[in-house]
């Protein structure tokens, strides 16, 4: 493992355990288990359906970013969901890369193109994410800071994929700039080369219309899940207390974290429910309770779909790194 790697695992880490003092600085066991025992289990179990949905509806939306030549769903959603397990017991998101690779095995796709179209949702997940935020704190009464943040946030991230866009379509402008930076010249040029197969898929054409449908049908049924947890620890809270725990959430897992998102998503979490006045052993209990309901079946679902490939989790991942190297 080289020191860059070390350092950053480390680092996510330290943010998680420093997220989580702030969490539970204040809250007493007593209290936590409390609201814990009174939770609702045939809603935390609804909860967790429709995590594993919204995984499958990632897998089939997928495979549309590979247009013309969508591969079948099935291997796309059996990768989808260990790259999901992935995430959750390895470090640095690895689940990312192996959820290209197996991917590529399964289809006979390339591992490069399967990564370019993962790099390409990851910036229209962000861009949904930012959308969703910004509905959010225009409807509901947020402090300044965070509606200036959302808003400026979403209004940087409109600006980046255009930026995005033009670059991988070689706009002659922003090509020559870039090309006076040589060293940042070439790797650029050539992630570049790998994201334009992914922006293939947002061009016009018959299966734009599925890949946003598809893309509306994940958020709401992720916004279902937030719902269906919210039910099972007692919460009635408006629609928009879903979309901006979801939005929250969403966040939180774009950190650097320890494996599984452990910290960032419980401080997160509660300062999406602070803006509704839940605060204190209710939060941090929901907060325990939802990412159980995603942790849990998600590695679960993904682990069956690995032992049904025949291969180890351990072996996967170190071909899935020796892929990336060799790129």
């Amino acid at each position: 493992m080289t020191r860059a790697r070390a350092s950053r695992i480390l680092f996510g880490i330290a943010l998680s355990a420093a997220l989580l003092y702030l969490v539970f600085r204040n809250v007493s066991l007593a209290q936590l288990l409390s609201h814990l025992g009174r939770t609702r289990w045939q809603w935390l179990a609804l909860s967790a359906a429709l995590n594993l949905a919204m995984v499958g509806a990632r897998g089939v939306r997928w495979g549309l970013f590979f247009h013309p030549a969508a591969p079948a769903s099935w291997p796309l959603v059996s990768a989808t969901a260990i790259g999901f397990m992935g995430n959750n017991l390895l470090p640095l998101r690895a689940g990312e890369l192996l959820r290209a690779y197996l991917a590529a095995r399964s289809t006979g796709l390339s591992f490069w193109t399967a990564l370019a179209t993962l790099a390409v949702e990851r910036v229209l997940d962000a861009f949904s994410i930012l959308l969703i935020l910004g509905g959010v704190v225009v409807v509901v009464k947020v402090p300044l800071w965070l509606k200036t943040g959302a808003l400026t946030l979403l209004a940087l991230d409109l600006l980046a994929m255009g930026m995005l866009i033009l670059l991988a379509r070689e706009w002659g402008p922003l090509n020559r700039w870039i090309t006076r930076i040589p060293r940042l010249g070439a790797s650029v040029r050539r992630w570049l080369a790998l994201f334009a197969i992914g922006l293939r898929s947002l061009r016009a054409g018959p299966h734009l219309g599925p890949l946003l449908a598809w893309t509306v049908l994940i958020w709401v049924v992720g916004a279902g899940a937030v719902w269906a947890a919210l039910r099972s620890i007692g919460l009635a809270l408006p629609a928009s207390a879903s979309l901006t725990v979801l939005a929250f959430t969403g966040i939180a897992v774009s950190l650097p974290s320890a494996p599984g998102y452990v910290g960032t998503v419980q401080f997160f979490i509660v300062q999406a429910l602070a803006i509704y006045a839940v605060t204190g052993a209710e939060a941090v209990s929901f907060s325990l309770l939802f990412h159980a309901a995603g942790f849990i079946p998600l590695t679960l679902l993904g682990w069956a779909f690995l032992l049904a490939q025949g291969v180890s989790l351990r072996k996967a991942t170190e071909q899935a790194q020796a892929e990336a190297h060799r790129g």
